[in-house]
């Protein structure tokens, strides 16, 4: 007998600290909030092992809810199965999952979805059932490229990617671009077109924004402008993921809702970040840090030299163009709004890089949040305009790729 199915089996008749009802109702969120914590403590979300995971997931669970309700199209696997603990078998499936990609935190997640487990008459068929979508998907993925990191050296012309201050020389992921994405199959589908020529007038406009509002010593940016450059500064997976359980608890009843949102989300994030970071290799472009400091060979007699400008925050070790934040926020507002049929929401939350004196922001529009988050990254100095504004279309554009190909709802397909 399969040695986790024995160790399931064995949780499952002790004491546990949460009831079946409960778990029924919540399960779907407070899996999001396992996933997510066990990867934010493996590298913090540094490398794309834990949006991997996350999408992994929560794309089997919702395959395991269609497999009773079949209200949605399912990820990968299409079948429907009587008498099942539709939670027991999501908790199987997340075990395997999360023991496979963090085998060294086994321990803690087999204790906490143990506590989760509720005895029931179908545990064992659930059991099985979870364990045999976990491995339908662990082969799907299986050399998908994602480890991958490569290697990278940077050229020397105007306008070309140099390091940056703090990564001793270093890039993330130049070679991310060979893994395999969940929604489309070629990688330059998705490619956005050139950034304006360092000569251009557009380029002028937006390098003389980024130098007045996105330095260390800014005398033209605001308050409110300082508090979003620092509360949307945290990795996209942080907040997207917060703002879809703050909206499952308000607005969403549903599992089955519940599980194609965060199976969407996830995805769209993966994705986009595999799109915009091929876009941002092939056009390899400086930050406006180097631009800034080397203006004085870009060829724009408009664009003025200033060797001792900093950026509000450190810049992040990989090419300018496009913005992914902007790409990721774009996405996430677009997933969300579809799932809400509605753009406007009411939430106050906190980010991890708030100031603490000031940690929560309200969010009355989605689409008004993201295009907030794209221009945060001016505010803090990563990003020209002309990248943030085609990260938001470039995300807009592959979540709704997503939205109208994967996870449909049955009855729109089937007419």
């Amino acid at each position: 007998m399969h040695i986790l199915r024995i160790i399931l089996l064995l949780l499952l008749n002790l004491p546990h600290v949460l009831h079946a009802q409960f778990v029924k109702a919540d399960i779907i969120p407070r899996l999001n909030e396992l996933t997510y914590t066990i990867a934010d403590q493996h590298d913090h979300f540094y490398s794309l092992k834990g949006i991997r995971t996350l999408t992994i997931v929560h794309l089997a669970a919702h395959d395991i809810i269609q497999a009773q309700m079949d209200t949605y199209q399912p990820y990968l696997v299409d079948t429907a199965i009587a008498d099942l603990n539709v939670s027991v078998a999501i908790l199987a499936m997340a075990d395997q999952i999360l023991t496979n990609a963090y085998p060294l935190r086994q321990d803690t997640i087999e204790s906490v979805i143990g506590s989760w487990m509720s005895s029931d008459s179908s545990e064992e068929i659930s059991l099985d059932f979870g364990m045999f979508i976990a491995d339908q998907y662990l082969n799907h993925r299986n050399g998908d490229g994602h480890e991958k990191q490569g290697e990278y050296t940077p050229m020397s012309k105007p306008g070309d990617y140099q390091y940056t201050e703090g990564w001793d020389e270093w890039v993330f992921k130049p070679d991310f671009a060979v893994a395999r994405p969940f929604s489309f199959d070629e990688i330059t589908t998705f490619r956005v077109p050139p950034p304006p020529s360092l000569e251009s007038a557009r380029y002028a406009r937006d390098y003389d924004e980024i130098v007045e509002y996105g330095g260390r010593l800014s005398a033209k940016r605001t308050s409110d402008q300082t508090h979003f450059a620092h509360w949307w500064a945290e990795f996209a997976e942080h907040s997207w993921n917060r703002i879809a359980r703050i909206v499952c608890e308000k607005d969403l009843k549903s599992p089955d809702r519940k599980a194609r949102l965060f199976a969407l989300i996830n995805m769209d994030i993966y994705d986009i970040y595999l799109a915009s970071l091929e876009s941002k290799y092939y056009y390899d472009t400086w930050r406006p840090v180097t631009a800034i400091h080397q203006a004085k060979n870009d060829g724009n007699e408009e664009t003025l030299a200033d060797p001792a400008w900093q950026p509000e925050m450190l810049t992040p070790p990989w090419p300018e163009y496009p913005s992914a934040h902007a790409a990721v926020a774009g996405g996430g507002a677009e997933i969300v709004s579809e799932t809400l049929g509605r753009s406007n929401v009411t939430i106050e939350m906190s980010s991890v890089t708030a100031p603490l004196e000031q940690p929560n922001r309200k969010i009355e529009d989605l689409r008004l949040a993201a295009e907030e988050c794209a221009a945060s990254r001016i505010m803090n100095g990563y990003h020209f305009r002309f990248s943030t504004d085609e990260g938001l279309r470039q995300g807009r554009q592959i979540a709704n790729h997503i939205i109208q190909n994967f996870l449909q709802p049955v009855d729109k397909v089937n007419k």
